[in-house]
């Protein structure tokens, strides 16, 4: 599914203006895990990137099932909240790590950079406050 241009936009403005975003997983038995993510990014039109640099639970969950869910606040006055989800990939070497490497570095070289997470986005749900609250888009 692509994602959709409301949906890159709220990620936009809710990275250039809170940098925080809910990154939430759960192991194979249903137990959930929600961690702070600071490097996130759409990376292309279908996939959004997490830079692993502490998520040793998320990394342990997404091993034994393979699916994330991303919040995200942005818009005029903060008022549109998306959430995605999608199926999850781990890569620890080839170009687009070394690529989230440099940028992680970029900002600070301590910062471990250990992992990628690819969130291949297969749905968008409106969870802003209000009558399309939960709707898939």
């Amino acid at each position: 599914m692509a994602i959709s241009a409301k949906a890159k936009q709220i990620f936009a403005d809710h990275g250039a203006n809170q940098h925080i975003f809910a990154l939430a997983t759960a192991s194979k038995s249903g137990v959930p895990n929600v961690v702070p993510i600071g490097f996130l990014f759409v990376a292309n039109d279908d996939e959004i990137w997490v830079i692993d640099n502490y998520l040793n639970k998320t990394l342990a969950n997404v091993r034994e099932n393979p699916v994330a869910a991303v919040y995200a606040q942005g818009g005029e006055n903060g008022k549109e909240c998306i959430q995605v989800k999608g199926k999850v990939t781990y890569e620890d070497s080839g170009a687009d790590y070394e690529a989230c490497v440099a940028k992680a570095h970029a900002v600070n070289p301590a910062y471990p950079a250990k992992g990628l997470f690819k969130i291949k986005v297969s749905c968008e749900f409106d969870t802003a406050p209000g009558p399309n609250a939960g709707k898939k888009l």
